[in-house]
């Protein structure tokens, strides 16, 4: 039966709320510094096509990272993997601090490590995810999820530009200290949940062409690749252009606190009124913003043009991501033998997301290559444009096909 859009979410189970307060501390950590590390490598090499291609490896790597996590998941535990993927970063962070300036020498190295570390941090989130929430409260938790995950992503970056303000010159080597120290306390927190063994069979082209549902799942997997496209810019370029517009830290890092007051606003939309049943009207509406937000930057790349994208990029961002994370969740639960077959769907799946940002980011470096700057930045915000209406209409599509297969013939 389908559920009402009046029913009230329930409530998390406590491994769904230490699973909360593990992807916070993570956010954290990850928001101190990462936020700026595309800032700090760009005063070192100057290039926006390192910059992208440090970029490019990290979501190369990442996918990769997913390949073997899977692996490893399905021979141990998938609790196991998310640690392996926290010491990545770690040791990462311990990298650019003993490597100072030559991190400009070591960058694309250094990209695959972080990299293989999101991967196996990832997958095991995701994992655990699908484990501690039902169709009935999966809408709640990722609405908690982003909630923390705007917060982190706003107060942690306005705390970071005022110590990289006040202290210019040992700034980053405290941000990236604090990260490694919230790092190890999200790993004390992995303490709390319970370990599950898996099959240890793993097979990835069943994870791609399941026996039953193939075609719908490929073309949920199509949602995953253009939305990943869209990523695959975002994930750098407006920040580092606030910051080479505006030369300053601080602002930057006002600018991150201004979208994560817009993204806390979106999630707490998503977490009061998403439901199953308005997924559909979520995404609709969000992508048609998410296509007009890029508009003053096709004309003029300033302040003003900068910030009103973010802005409406925060709001609508989540209203996009949220029902599309829900929806990817449920058909998987649909899919043949989901319980001991979730790796392999969510490595396929991220293989598509990553996909796609390598693409993009593909696409960005060879326009810096061969095109004037100006014109290579309009094309990359044509795509951030135009990725979440082609997303859209296959999202269409697949939803509806789910609900007819899976629901309508149940009520």
């Amino acid at each position: 039966m389908i559920r009402n859009a009046e029913t009230p979410h329930e409530a998390l189970p406590p491994s769904g709320r230490w699973l909360l307060a593990v992807n916070a501390l993570f956010a954290g950590a990850s928001a101190l510094s990462n936020t700026f590390l595309n800032i700090y490598l760009w005063k070192l090499v100057q290039g926006l096509e390192q910059i992208a291609l440090y970029n490019f490896l990290i979501f190369l790597f990442t996918a990769l990272g997913y390949g073997g996590a899977g692996w490893l998941a399905k021979r141990t535990d998938r609790l196991y993997t998310l640690r392996l993927g926290v010491s990545f970063l770690a040791v990462f962070y311990v990298l650019i601090l003993i490597l100072g300036p030559r991190v400009a020498q070591n960058y694309a190295w250094l990209g695959c490590l972080q990299g293989a570390g999101a991967g196996f941090y990832w997958l095991s989130m995701q994992v655990l995810v699908f484990e501690v929430t039902e169709p009935e409260t999966r809408d709640s938790f990722n609405g908690a999820n982003g909630f923390l995950f705007a917060v982190a992503s706003g107060v942690a970056p306005l705390l970071a530009g005022k110590l990289l303000t006040a202290m210019p010159d040992r700034g980053y080597h405290i941000l990236f200290m604090i990260s490694l120290a919230l790092f190890l306390a999200s790993v004390l927190c992995t303490w709390r949940l319970e370990h599950r063994s898996s099959p240890p069979e793993y097979n990835l082209r069943l994870g791609y062409n399941p026996p039953s549902y193939g075609p719908m799942w490929r073309r949920k997997l199509l949602i995953s690749f253009f939305l990943g496209f869209r990523e695959g810019v975002l994930v750098f370029l407006p920040f580092l252009l606030v910051f080479l517009v505006t030369k300053n830290e601080l602002t930057a890092s006002r600018y991150l606190l201004m979208t994560s007051v817009a993204s806390l606003i979106a999630y707490y939309i998503v977490k009061r009124f998403l439901t199953f049943e308005r997924r559909l009207l979520f995404v609709t509406v969000s992508a048609l913003m998410l296509a007009l937000s890029v508009l003053l930057l096709l004309w003029h790349v300033n302040t003003f043009s900068l910030f009103v994208f973010g802005l409406l990029n925060s709001l609508f961002s989540p209203l996009l991501l949220i029902p599309y994370s829900c929806f990817s969740y449920d058909m998987m639960g649909k899919l043949p033998d989901a319980v001991h077959r979730k790796v392999e769907y969510l490595v396929i799946r991220e293989v598509a997301i990553n996909s796609g940002r390598c693409l993009a980011l593909g696409v960005l470096i060879a326009c810096e290559f061969w095109l004037p700057n100006v014109l290579s930045n309009r094309i990359a915000f044509l795509i951030v444009g135009l990725s979440p209406l082609v997303g859209l209409l296959y999202f269409r599509r697949s939803s509806k096909e789910f609900i007819s297969t899976f629901l309508k013939s149940k009520c």
